[in-house]
């Protein structure tokens, strides 16, 4: 048991996008308690990929991977064309086997274009159409007609299967049940420098306001993720993101939580 349940105060896990060759990676650890590090495919290397793991490994930080398709003018924030499917999809597996011949990850978050491909919505009837169908022949058809459609999800599903890790995601969307239909725990994530459309997706960035660059904007986007999330999630490759990581961490324990996985 954490010393913060023992106080009685919620604890709330910082987890920080990492080991993307960005020059915040040290200072952004004294604030976090998880690190989603890059897997050398959409931005970094292997080799600053092992790095990031021995900094959190000495920092004491819960170490997560961050897979993201192979695109790196994009730094994978596009969804993947027809005819991507396996070059991309083959070279998430291989990030995850490269990882673990670093260290055991203890969750699963994706990155960029593969984060949003598969948070998707639910249709309200779409439980209903998994029931009219015929019991699955294989693992690719476990998740029903509607959730079959989308590759990455169904990729993610086997991932975690395979490698038997909790999955973090939105909450809103399909990742829940992706990380149901393998038999995972889901960590719920909240965003403090990302702006959520009506329907709880993430914003593209490229519309305007996505990324949120007010602080006090983020403090009251904390205060209210803090008491409906698992974990709050900063990007570190923003230029204010050391500023910001600290206003996190102030504002979360100056309202009584616990920083802590």
């Amino acid at each position: 048991m954490k010393v913060s349940q023992i106080i009685g105060k919620k604890t709330i896990d910082l987890n920080v996008d990492i080991g993307e060759g960005f020059p915040y990676d040290r200072e952004l650890l004294r604030f976090a308690s998880s690190a989603n590090i890059c897997c050398g495919s959409h931005a970094g290397s292997l080799e600053t990929t092992r790095e990031t793991v021995e900094l959190c490994q000495t920092q004491r930080v819960r170490i997560g991977a961050h897979p993201g398709y192979p695109d790196r003018e994009s730094m994978g924030r596009t969804s993947m064309e027809p005819g991507d499917e396996r070059t991309y999809l083959k070279s998430i597996f291989d990030q995850l086997q490269n990882f673990r011949s670093l260290a055991t990850p203890v969750y699963v978050k994706p990155h960029g274009a593969f984060y949003n491909d598969t948070a998707v919505l639910l249709p309200t009837d779409w439980r209903t159409a998994i029931r009219k169908i015929p019991p699955p022949t294989s693992a690719y058809e476990a998740s029903g007609i509607f959730l079959s459609q989308f590759p990455g999800i169904q990729s993610l599903i086997l991932l975690l299967r395979i490698y038997k890790m909790p999955l973090m995601g939105l909450e809103a969307t399909a990742h829940k049940e992706i990380a149901v239909r393998a038999g995972q725990s889901f960590l719920r994530e909240g965003f403090a420098d990302r702006r959520l459309t009506s329907n709880g997706l993430l914003m593209p960035r490229t519309e305007p306001g996505a990324v949120l660059r007010d602080p006090e904007e983020i403090q009251s986007k904390v205060l209210e993720l803090a008491p409906n999330v698992d974990s709050i999630c900063l990007h570190g490759d923003t230029p204010n993101c050391l500023e910001f990581a600290e206003l996190v961490f102030k504002t979360l324990t100056d309202a009584g939580f616990g920083v802590g996985a």
